[in-house]
């Protein structure tokens, strides 16, 4: 009984300590992105990192962008078996953003690297491969918005 009412306490104090996250609620963005475009790569991280901008599409800010991506992305085994049975597999992923403002420039290049252990279920490999894309493009993303901020295009 002691522990459960330590528990509530402690909960009880942790919601109240004024405590928020540092990028929630309160994230101003003085940009949009007029447009993305895909020139080759990975269509699924293509398509993951266009939901991620989803909502930097709208027309609220003086700031634009326009944005060209070109994405690489590899699956290459890192250890085999003795029976040359991969193992292990390092996936990487390149992408490059060309952007635009008027007479601004930037090229601006995200790499992000994983490792994935081989399932026996090639569906359960396919599924989780396509869970380590959608983290990569948010972490993707995230970097480009951060980029995309501190862009001074006056």
């Amino acid at each position: 009984m002691k522990k459960i009412l330590t528990l509530f306490l402690f909960l009880f104090l942790l919601e109240n300590c004024g405590y928020s996250p540092m990028y929630s609620k309160n994230q101003k963005t003085d940009f949009y992105i007029q447009s993305i475009d895909f020139d080759d790569g990975d269509n699924e991280m293509a398509s993951f990192i266009k939901t991620n901008l989803s909502n930097y599409f709208t027309k609220n800010a003086e700031k634009s962008f326009i944005i060209n991506t070109k994405i690489k992305y590899q699956k290459t085994p890192i250890s085999k078996t003795a029976e040359a049975i991969t193992e292990e597999y390092n996936l990487n992923s390149m992408v490059t953003f060309q952007i635009k403002s008027g007479n601004f420039n930037k090229t601006l290049v995200v790499n992000e690297t994983s490792k994935m252990d081989n399932f026996n279920d090639e569906f359960e490999e396919k599924q989780y491969e396509q869970t380590i894309k959608k983290n990569m493009s948010r972490s993707i993303v995230s970097k480009l918005l951060i980029q995309l901020s501190r862009f001074n295009v006056n």
